[in-house]
């Protein structure tokens, strides 16, 4: 999902000039860098869901415990988000290389592979968000966890593709259910997201400090914050069809008012992640995939003020969605090096 997101970033860069400061002859180089970001996270999704697939054939025990261990159903949660990244970046990038009708919009193939993946993304993600509050209400799962988030945000990144959806759908009467749909899964994303971080943030500040291991999850509240105000920018920007000019206007002005309160909350939320990042760095803890925490979060901040400032065409805030991407690629740098190196040290391992 960090390398969907990242993918999707650089490829909305490279249409908007201004951007990143770059002289104009470099930007369709953005293209360049976007494309592979997208061809390996393409690679990545059908890779890790066939190797998955292989392992729930030869023992269908292995998928029947992640639902029931309480401890890695919040996982579901990223399988979603990588579905739907991916799908947001196959719409943004693919057009850009030439799948485009005479009319200039994205073909037909691509708008399917996007909706596909936004439906089953979607679907994954509300199951899980429901099912992971049913696990909290029924069972004693130990300390609260920023980890928990995870189940929580995959309906708010549905609000944003599922939003960006919109002006590529047929019918009016078709626009209006998806939109009626992103509507839903902000609201629940950002019910249950206030109320698990909450929770999580006041155990972690007046109980129990957050465990070392566990020093990168402290950026995964930062998800619901940063992809919340892309949400509101992309349902607003492409709900004003169907509204009246006053509507809409009062819309992208509540839009504009609910992003600054989210920039906002962003930067205690990103002071204590920093915080918690550097206590693990120090602590030098060892490579798990959690260390991928660092990534999507970041991204979703990174597009959300790029939208806010695009928005609102206030430079600053736009410039603080470029530092954010910039910050973004060099946590994902990071965690693919890292990455690497395990696998590697692994086959090694093996091999010998």
């Amino acid at each position: 999902m960090g390398t969907g997101i990242l993918a999707t970033l650089v490829g909305r860069e490279s249409t908007q000039v201004p951007a990143l400061l770059v002289p104009a002859l470099l930007v369709p180089a953005l293209l360049v860098p976007a494309t592979l970001l997208l061809g390996a996270a393409c690679l990545l999704l059908l890779g890790l869901t066939a190797g998955f697939v292989a392992r729930v054939m030869r023992d269908r025990d292995v998928f029947t415990a992640t639902i029931r261990d309480s401890t890695v159903v919040p996982t579901w949660g990223t399988v979603s988000m990588g579905v739907l990244s991916v799908g947001a970046a196959v719409l943004t990038v693919v057009p850009q290389l030439g799948a485009r009708t005479s009319s200039g919009n994205p073909a037909g193939w691509v708008v399917g592979v996007d909706a596909g993946c936004w439906a089953l993304g979607t679907a994954l993600g509300v199951v899980t968000a429901f099912g992971f509050a049913a696990v909290l209400v029924k069972r004693d799962v130990g300390h609260p966890l920023p980890a928990w988030g995870l189940p929580i945000v995959p309906p708010m990144v549905s609000a944003t593709t599922g939003a960006a959806l919109l002006p590529h759908l047929g019918t009016s009467g078709a626009r209006l259910v998806l939109l009626v749909g992103a509507v839903a899964c902000f609201f629940l994303s950002l019910f249950l997201g206030g109320l698990v971080f909450a929770i999580a943030y006041h155990h972690h500040w007046r109980t129990v400090a957050l465990p070392v291991p566990a020093s990168f999850s402290s950026w995964i509240p930062l998800g619901v914050v940063g992809q919340s105000m892309a949400a509101a920018q992309v349902m607003v920007a492409q709900s004003a069809p169907l509204l009246t000019p006053a509507a809409a206007e009062a819309a992208r002005q509540l839009a504009d008012a609910y992003g600054y309160v989210m920039l906002a909350t962003s930067v205690p939320v990103i002071a204590y992640a920093v915080r918690m990042s550097v206590r693990g760095f120090r602590a030098r803890i060892a490579f798990v995939p959690g260390w991928w925490a660092l990534t999507f979060p970041i991204g979703t901040l990174a597009l959300g003020a790029r939208l806010l400032g695009a928005s609102t065409a206030n430079p600053v805030i736009g410039a603080v969605g470029g530092v954010a991407i910039a910050t973004l690629c060099g946590s994902w740098l990071l965690c693919a090096g890292a990455s690497v190196r395990a696998v590697s040290a692994r086959g090694a391992g093996v091999s010998g």
